[in-house]
């Protein structure tokens, strides 16, 4: 097809976000697959994720998205959804711990320490699926914020990953606070002693 002359291109289709394998594997670790009720089982293979089946390489970002809100809601029902989402983060950053991969990035963030292992955090982001970027703005040696693209709607899962990763990464008094949101994304202030 041309117009005035020139040959228009079509617009390049849009990438399909997706979540990696390890990174569902990280969540519903064995210790968490026992504590689901059968309904949010049932839940989570309507949706597509049979936890009784060997995971897929990828997940779509819906899939992910509504497993993580099943999951909140099974486990924590008494629990504010901003306070439980932050306990899921917490939880799944647990969950990396209890791998090979996971034993691996949790002895580097200890050898960098919190601030080095802040500065690396969107490489651990791309390892877990393939949309979420970020910027990390070092302030001082133990304060800096860090804007993530797509928090899903829920910052609160965020602040428990990144919360878990400070203390991983031998931060002490590690606080983690949503400074703003823009659109689907959110900006963090991490700080520690």
């Amino acid at each position: 097809m041309e117009a005035l002359g020139e040959k228009v291109r079509a617009a390049p289709a849009p990438k399909q976000r997706i979540v990696f394998e390890h990174t569902v594997e990280w969540l519903l670790q064995p210790s968490l697959r026992l504590r689901l009720s059968p309904a949010a089982c049932a839940a989570l293979k309507d949706v597509g994720l049979d936890v009784t089946e060997r995971l897929l390489p990828a997940y779509s970002f819906d899939t992910w998205q509504r497993t993580l809100a099943i999951v909140v809601a099974d486990l924590y029902p008494a629990v504010p959804t901003t306070d439980a989402y932050r306990l899921l983060g917490r939880m799944l950053v647990r969950g990396v711990e209890r791998t090979a991969m996971g034993r691996a990035m949790v002895s580097l963030g200890r050898l960098l320490g919190p601030l080095r292992a802040m500065r690396r955090i969107d490489e651990t982001f791309r390892s877990a699926d393939n949309y979420v970027e970020s910027r990390f703005t070092e302030h001082t040696a133990t304060h800096c914020e860090l804007w993530i693209n797509e928090v899903m709607d829920q910052p609160g899962y965020y602040q428990g990953i990144l919360e878990s990763c400070l203390d991983l990464a031998g931060a002490r008094d590690a606080r983690v606070e949503v400074l703003s949101r823009e659109g689907t994304g959110a900006t963090f202030s991490l700080s520690w002693r």
